[in-house]
């Protein structure tokens, strides 16, 4: 059971983190004359992507341990998206003082990073425990 936990509490949290960071605590411009700046949109995308992890997270705490290393590997993927959506893909405002890109940005890469290491970690703890039951 608490390898079950550790497995899947993680991801939990980190998950409900990435959603609710960008709207509360590391909280991106906001919508001005109805120009939407790009972080508004990596904000939306956080939001959706941690919605899923933790999903993922809730799932695994119901699956054997062959499943649930499948679904850690879903949050490692979608982790890496995480940590893509600010840097790469959609990105945050240019401006360097602009809070978006002083606390939105770094916040969402050390939450994705943790989420990737964690449920890497979960992974080896799953797999391992499949090959010795057998």
């Amino acid at each position: 059971m608490t390898r079950k936990l550790f497995a899947t509490l993680p991801a939990i949290v980190l998950g409900a983190l990435i959603a609710i960071a960008p709207q509360t605590f590391a909280y991106v411009c906001k919508v001005e004359d109805g120009m939407k700046m790009a972080c508004h949109y990596t904000a939306q995308a956080a939001l959706g992507l941690g919605v899923v992890i933790a999903l993922l997270g809730i799932l695994g705490l119901f699956v054997a341990p062959q499943v649930r290393a499948g679904l850690n590997i879903a949050v490692i993927l979608n982790a890496a998206l995480v940590v893509a959506v600010p840097t790469v893909l959609i990105g945050v405002c240019k401006g360097a003082m602009m809070h978006c890109h002083m606390v939105t940005l770094p916040t969402l890469i050390v939450l994705g990073v943790l989420s990737v290491v964690l449920a890497a970690i979960a992974v080896w703890f799953d797999i391992r425990d499949t090959k010795t039951a057998r």
